[in-house]
């Protein structure tokens, strides 16, 4: 699986997580793309019905997008969504080893009754896709709800967060390849 960081600021607003978007960027094949900014999900670009029906508004001034994107013919909606939930895993387990308690609903974390995540998962012809955005600042999320972000817990550098989820990521694929390697089916 490809990781990479994207320097550069980049505005989320749903259309990143349409196939191919890394490969428009030369990254060709698996990949977990990571880039910071602002947020404002389009509702052309909304893939939660739930949330496109009730006008709610995703947005932020600034997280860290995670983009992954895999490709395993035939592509599986009950696959993304198991990978979305192990990525939030991963996100997890970094604010772990810097201390901070983290609960999981789902495919929300929360820090302290708030809310640290955004995620969806979905799935095409190709390929499964997987948004993840963590609050790097509470400024610009709806107000409507109670949030948390990295910055209030000391959390500055989002590049280092970036570079440590993505290798724990990496990490649990490829250990998943090798065990699907060694066994021998029923």
């Amino acid at each position: 699986m490809i990781s990479k960081i994207l320097p550069e600021t980049i505005k989320y607003d749903g259309s990143q997580i349409a196939p191919l978007w890394a490969y428009g960027m030369g990254i060709k094949g698996d990949s977990i793309v990571i880039f910071h900014g602002p947020m404002d999900v389009t509702v052309e670009n909304m893939k939660d019905f739930e949330d496109r029906k009730a006008g709610k508004t995703i947005e932020g001034d600034d997280l860290i997008h995670i983009i992954v994107e895999r490709f395993n013919p035939p592509a599986s909606m009950r696959l993304a969504y198991y990978m979305q939930r192990l990525l939030i895993v991963c996100v997890m387990d970094m604010l772990e080893r810097r201390g901070i308690k983290a609960t999981r609903e789902g495919d929300d974390l929360f820090i302290n009754g708030g809310k640290l995540t955004v995620s969806i998962a979905s799935a095409g012809v190709s390929s499964e896709k997987i948004h993840c955005g963590i609050n790097i600042t509470t400024r610009g999320t709806p107000r409507e709800v109670k949030t948390a972000a990295l910055e209030d817990f000391g959390i500055k550098d989002w590049k280092a967060v970036a570079k440590e989820i993505a290798e724990l990521f990496v990490h649990e694929i490829e250990d998943i390849e090798g065990d699907i390697a060694k066994t021998r089916s029923l």
